[in-house]
């Protein structure tokens, strides 16, 4: 097994709830780390680069006694939480079993408001409950350790060594990898929602099961349940999204893996899953998008909703043994399309540029004939749907 560099230990350190959430799923709390601006391992990276900022120290702090480990941000997205809060837990799981683990939570969550996929990570890499710490409250920890990040977001190749921890935890796990062939792993519904996805998606799903591919969305199966899956695929095929991050909780498994892009040029978890496979590509499946830029004028590339591009998608599953054209009807596609958009339009709120010119884009594609039906109206205030 390769050697991971060693877990570093500091004394008494102030660690404090978190107080906001600034841009980029980034939190301002938790460890307040001597000589802040020089630490790097122990602080949150992206790409190789320390990119948090150090909370205020409090004034008053109830003491922990004993040793204990810093564990991270339970961020409640499911993709940022496994592939940048989380990667720590490996290492310090392998040297420090026994330890109390300290997390900080959102602002304005609980330890039961978490969503499910947070407890049932940390119960796939062995941390029990009875071990887990939310910091509430500012508290000065008089032994502190600290793994650096297993890997991160950007382009920072995955040390083999932590691949070893993952393979490890796999088999500790008694992981039943099942055969599973080809697997494609949908957001169907998304666009629906009001969320990023490719419109009519459920379409390609149906069709690609009745060829015999295994069809699953990860939302709706037990995390255990999902990587069995993952471990037991010949080839995989995502929808890009954060199930992508899902496939980074195993460690090597000899497959292919194809990604169908929403968003053009984006190459989402390929410095974290070429290491894991036997290969990685990554399909431009966009013909057209729907952009989302919000009342504010931000643009939000996570709410795109994407037209395929049947061509490549078709070309795709062509050359893995599938051929689509011998199932697709056009017309309940095209159907399937106009339903999600439609949805997508009705809850998204857009600024009145940003809906001109998706309504431009709709009769370029001949979604629906004139007049276009209305998008979502701007308001103020309005929630972000993610």
């Amino acid at each position: 097994m390769s050697a991971l560099p060693p877990m570093q230990v500091f004394a008494d350190i102030p660690v404090v709830p978190v107080v906001s959430r600034t841009i980029r799923h980034k939190a301002v709390g938790g460890p307040i780390w001597p000589d802040f601006e020089r630490q790097v391992a122990a602080r949150f990276c992206r790409n190789g680069i320390a990119s948090d900022w150090p909370p205020e120290r409090p004034a008053q702090m109830r003491a922990i006694a004993g040793p204990v480990v810093w564990g991270g941000f339970l961020y409640p997205q499911f993709g940022h939480f496994v592939s940048e809060c989380i990667t720590r837990l490996p290492q310090s799981l392998a040297e420090r079993p026994d330890d109390l683990y300290l997390f900080t939570l959102p602002v304005g969550m609980t330890a039961d408001t978490l969503p499910g996929h947070v407890w049932a990570v940390l119960d796939w890499f062995g941390l029990p409950r009875a071990r887990v710490e939310m910091v509430t409250e500012p508290c000065l920890a008089g032994e502190l350790r600290v793994a650096a990040q297993g890997e991160m977001l950007g382009k920072v190749p995955t040390d083999p060594g932590y691949l070893d921890l993952l393979d490890a935890n796999a088999a500790r796990n008694g992981l039943a990898a099942g055969p599973a062939g080809t697997v494609f792993v949908t957001r169907a519904g998304f666009v629906a929602s009001g969320k990023g996805g490719h419109a009519g998606e459920a379409y390609l799903a149906a069709q690609l099961s009745r060829l015999g591919v295994r069809v699953i969305d990860p939302g709706q199966m037990p995390l255990r349940a999902q990587l069995g899956v993952y471990a037991g695929a010949e080839v995989l095929v995502f929808s890009e999204g954060s199930a992508l991050h899902g496939r980074c909780l195993l460690g090597r498994v000899p497959q292919e893996i194809h990604v169908l892009r929403r968003r053009s040029g984006r190459d989402t978890a390929r410095s974290q899953l070429q290491s894991r496979c036997r290969r990685i590509t990554y399909v431009e499946a966009v013909a057209d998008s729907l952009g989302a830029a919000r009342i504010e004028l931000r643009r939000r590339p996570h709410l795109t909703a994407a037209l395929f591009d049947l061509e490549a998608v078709f070309g795709l599953f062509r050359g893995l043994g599938f051929d689509l054209a011998r199932v697709w009807d056009d017309d309940a596609y095209a159907e399937a399309v106009r339903r999600d958009i439609a949805g997508w339009m009705s809850l998204v709120p857009l600024s009145l540029e940003q809906r001109e010119l998706n309504r431009v884009l709709l009769r370029r594609n001949r979604i629906f004939s004139d007049p276009v039906p209305a998008f979502a109206v701007p308001r103020s205030g309005a929630p972000d749907p993610t």
